[in-house]
């Protein structure tokens, strides 16, 4: 045993001499064998302060070709004189393959308009809301959905004339669909 315990001894001071970064090549701030093995043991131990946040992934950008939008408005032919708004659906739905990841800024996620047969937006649905400022993300797994909602005011409306009613998602107004609507009096 008295053997034994001194070349323990020398060959792990061997060993940290070896490992301790002793070549012109290793640059200075690189941990030898003891240094590199107390660090692993800190990276297990969840109270340790010094650890460091892992990278994020970049996410590839969104197949917008495989979101469908579907505008779906109730009732489509809106009584102005009993009805004052009329509720919008915007209906996603992710046909491709793989999972659509959606950002937002804001808690707004959609935007729906009505407009006249010149063109021109005689509503807006945003401008009777407000919205935070958190930043959020909508997840579509291939072959589901997700529904939006929106009541819309028919104040502007005039009966016998069409409309158009848009919708679209607020940061990507490639994904968006309409449908027209003939209200009467």
């Amino acid at each position: 045993m008295r053997v034994l315990l001194p070349l323990l001894f020398s060959s792990l001071a061997l060993l940290a001499g070896c490992s301790s970064g002793s070549n012109a090549d290793t640059s200075a701030d690189e941990p030898g064998f003891f240094g590199r093995m107390w660090s692993s043991t800190q990276k297990l131990n969840p109270l340790h302060r010094g650890l460091k946040a892992r990278a994020v992934k970049e996410h590839k950008p969104v197949n917008l070709k495989a979101l469908i939008a579907q505008v779906i408005v109730e009732p489509a032919a809106p009584k102005l004189s009993e009805e004052r708004q009329m509720n919008v659906v915007l209906r996603l739905t992710n046909r491709g393959k793989k999972l659509a990841q959606l950002e937002f800024p804001t808690t707004q996620r959609v935007e729906g308009v009505i407009r006249d047969k010149l063109g021109k937006v005689i509503e807006r649905w945003s401008e009777d809301h407000s919205f935070e400022k958190v930043a959020g993300v909508v997840s579509i797994n291939p072959g589901e959905r997700v529904e939006y909602s929106m009541n819309i005011a028919t104040r502007e409306m005039t009966g016998g004339e069409t409309y158009t009613v848009e919708a679209h998602l607020v940061e990507y107004e490639a994904v968006h669909g309409s449908a027209a609507v003939a209200p009467v009096k």
